[in-house]
């Protein structure tokens, strides 16, 4: 009699110590009590900052060596681009391919297991309450700012028309003779372009001699000491004015561009072309003439190689009994730019490391464990 209640009590302590982790890919129907969570794959997160610079030649170019003596100005208006940064940045999401119920036979074996808001698994009985975050946005691009209607601003000081009176002499006949008599004529004509561009220039002038005549202390007057610093910023901004008239002005925006790619074991030593790049048209998803790609290339370091090797004499982790998990690979990712490396990182990729068991006898209310949601690899574990 006492040979049977140890065999009972023995059968009832092992199957509250027993639990059961299946892929549901082999699961045949759907157990009574479960649990579910995923384990997570990466994605690399490709970030590229482009440099616009956009150039407008001033209205009164043709004049600025003319009446200023600056040579080289703008002689028209070019955009062009080069990229100023770039990130490379592994995130993660769940894997559809990994899974898993999680069946215990009995319910104090398991105090708590905690996800992510997608059902990657973090921690088993574990009391740590930090919460992950790792989502993952859409491709973007932003910090553009539309491009300004009025660039330069009018600055004349006077009038566009110009009166101009002529002497004519006209005969006129008082009783027998003839006589010449002064007659003024005027006429009304309109500036033309280099008049303006001569005016402007002439301001200009007056602002410098001005402006040095006060730094220099020529003036008997000047300003009280607290604005003197006003007047002096004052004339040079308006000198800034008139004078982008003549060289034009430089716009400089920032565009911000981001992929994603998920690896696989297939694209080793495989270049991905993400997107082309020029430095007249910038950033774009077509091929144009004289642009130059921009590649992805994941090259695998052979870190697991000799612990692959050593599971794959083995079943499957996915058949197995105990919690799976991963152990992510190392691997170079390498942006580039047509010939040149623009930015080379060595990352983790879960999805191309290996998939581990945690035993089964491990688990109970005594012991904890503590995962990385990015990975899937284990970080912590140890006793309560």
């Amino acid at each position: 009699m006492k040979y049977i209640l140890y065999i009972f009590l023995f059968v009832i302590l092992y199957s509250c110590n027993s639990i059961k982790v299946v892929n549901v890919s082999y699961v045949k129907k759907l157990p009574k009590n479960y649990f579910l969570y995923m384990l997570p794959r990466n994605i690399i997160s490709i970030d590229i900052e482009l440099t616009e610079i956009k150039t407008l030649r001033g209205p009164y170019y043709e004049f600025a060596e003319k009446f200023l003596g600056i040579k080289n100005v703008p002689q028209s208006n070019s955009i062009e681009y080069f990229i100023s940064n770039a990130d490379l940045k592994v995130l993660s999401e769940p894997d559809s391919n990994n899974l898993y119920f999680v069946i215990p036979s009995c319910k104090k074996q398991i105090k708590s297991i905690s996800l992510t808001n997608t059902g990657i698994i973090t921690s088993i009985n574990s009391d740590n309450t930090k919460k992950y975050d790792n989502e993952i946005s859409n491709n973007l691009v932003n910090n553009y700012i539309p491009f300004q209607s009025e660039t330069f601003t009018e600055l004349s000081q006077k009038d566009f028309i110009k009166i101009k009176i002529d002497t004519i002499w006209k005969q006129v006949k008082i009783d027998t003779n003839f006589v010449r008599i002064p007659v003024q004529k005027k006429t009304i004509d309109t500036l033309s372009f280099e008049d303006k561009a001569k005016e402007a220039a002439h301001h200009i002038l007056r602002l410098r001699k001005r402006l040095f005549k006060l730094l220099t202390g020529a003036y008997e007057k000047v300003p009280i000491m607290n604005s003197v610093s006003d007047v002096i910023k004052e004339l040079k901004n308006e000198e800034e004015e008139y004078l982008w008239l003549f060289i034009g002005k430089t716009f400089t925006y920032k565009l911000n561009y981001r992929y994603y790619y998920t690896p696989d074991n297939k694209d080793y030593g495989k270049k991905v072309d993400l997107c082309f790049y020029s430095s007249t048209k910038g950033i774009s998803n077509n091929n144009f003439t004289n642009n130059k790609p921009v590649v992805l290339e994941i090259n695998n370091n052979g870190t697991l190689s000799r612990l692959d090797t050593t599971f794959n004499k083995f079943n499957k982790a996915s058949n197995k009994k105990g919690f799976v998990y991963r152990i992510p690979e190392i691997v170079t990712a390498s942006l580039i730019v047509g010939e040149n490396i623009l930015i080379e990182k060595q990352v983790s990729i879960s999805q191309l490391g290996v998939l581990c068991n945690l035993p089964v006898n491990y688990i109970n209310k005594k012991h904890f464990v503590e995962f990385n949601p990015t990975y899937g690899n284990i970080i912590k574990i140890g006793c309560k």
